[in-house]
């Protein structure tokens, strides 16, 4: 009876000494390589850029036309609690609880137009009152809007998925 063998089955040896990663980092951490850039970047990696976008897409008017608000009524609105919530996700931040980071920032409040942003706590209370209604809506907002970006570029697709 022939019995297979892998080629390459015999086991390496592991070498002792300092190794130099050679993968590209997948994520920023402390192992990314810092590299100077001659570009004049704002601070949140183009948070001015994103709210210029949503004034070119005319994101506000896509907003009031799709979404369906929840019955808790915030005291800055829907929408800002929203784009609140985008912006905390541009910056790179994936809790709400990183509100209190950001939240005494000259930046965002100016954007929001307040002296200090809301305490996270509020964010979450508005996260929790959506429901499933919601999840259609910002289904449709999203789809409205790539609609929009599209036209914007003068893409023009008939079909998308087969």
């Amino acid at each position: 009876m022939v019995k297979q063998r892998k080629k390459y089955s015999k086991k390496k040896r592991m070498c002792k000494e300092f190794k130099k990663n050679t993968a590209k980092a997948r994520k920023i951490n402390a192992s990314t390589p810092v590299e100077t850039c001659s570009e004049q970047l704002s601070p949140f990696s183009g948070l001015l850029a994103l709210v210029e976008f949503f004034d070119l897409v005319k994101f506000e008017e896509i907003f009031d036309f799709t979404y369906q608000s929840p019955r808790r009524k915030p005291k800055l609105g829907h929408y800002s609690m929203m784009i609140g919530i985008l912006m905390l996700l541009f910056i790179g931040f994936n809790r709400i609880w990183h509100f209190t980071c950001v939240r005494l920032d000259a930046m965002l409040c100016g954007i929001f137009r307040l002296t200090q942003l809301p305490v996270a706590s509020t964010f979450w209370r508005y996260v929790d009152s959506l429901g499933v209604n919601q999840a259609n809506s910002l289904l449709n907002l999203m789809s409205k809007l790539r609609e929009r970006v599209w036209q914007q570029c003068g893409l023009c697709y008939f079909k998308i998925r087969n």
